[in-house]
């Protein structure tokens, strides 16, 4: 039996090799959602970002009714009404008679020392009534049909070239004093100019 046993050996074994492990996953797993901290337990503070807010109030308090009047739309209103008073002078020169022509001046003029006082403008020039603006003396009185304390005030204004020069330097000055919105003309007729609004005072 031996020498068979030598000759025939047995067959070999048919048994898998053990199986390898799988490599590792690359795939990481979602994290648990987090669970808010049980009632009594005070877990660390969550810092939440602030909603940014705007001001849009801010810089408003010199459009408040009564407010004295900004320097950029004031002198916006003293454009419109160069401009308007302009357009009378060329209307007049256009329908005077040829020998009168030279009193187109006269309407040129005459609206502007006078603007502040019309009556049928309110006590408002066209480009204050435009920007919201009126003249106000400063005892309170009214200006319509005060028409010495409209030729004080403007008289310094029709001055060529010098008076608005000289006025808009002053006013420019004055910004950041005291005496802000105060041009000559208001010193020499004591009057000042402030945004107009009865509407919006009324609504409140």
């Amino acid at each position: 039996m031996g020498d068979e046993e030598k000759k025939n050996p047995p067959p070999p074994s048919l048994s898998k090799p053990a199986a390898t492990p799988p490599p590792p996953s690359l795939h990481k797993p979602d994290p648990a959602p987090s669970m808010p901290p049980a009632a009594g337990n005070s877990g660390p503070p969550v810092l939440q970002e602030k909603p940014i807010v705007k001001d849009e109030d801010q810089g408003d308090d010199e459009l408040v009714h009564g407010a004295m009047a900004p320097l950029n739309t004031r002198l916006i209103a003293a454009l419109i009404d160069g401009l308007v008073a302009m357009g009378l002078y060329l209307i007049a020169w256009k329908l005077l008679p040829a020998f009168l022509e030279n009193l187109a001046w006269v309407f040129q003029f005459g609206y502007w020392v006078t603007r502040d006082s019309l009556p049928f403008l309110k006590g408002q020039s066209i480009g204050k009534t435009a920007m919201k603006l009126k003249v106000e003396k400063r005892d309170g009185t009214t200006m319509i049909k005060d028409w010495p304390t409209a030729v004080i005030r403007n008289l310094p204004m029709i001055i060529p070239f010098f008076g608005p020069l000289i006025e808009a330097i002053v006013l420019f000055t004055r910004d950041n004093k005291p005496e802000k919105g105060l041009r000559l003309g208001d010193d020499f007729a004591k009057t000042k100019v402030v945004v107009w609004r009865p509407e919006e005072e009324a609504a409140e």
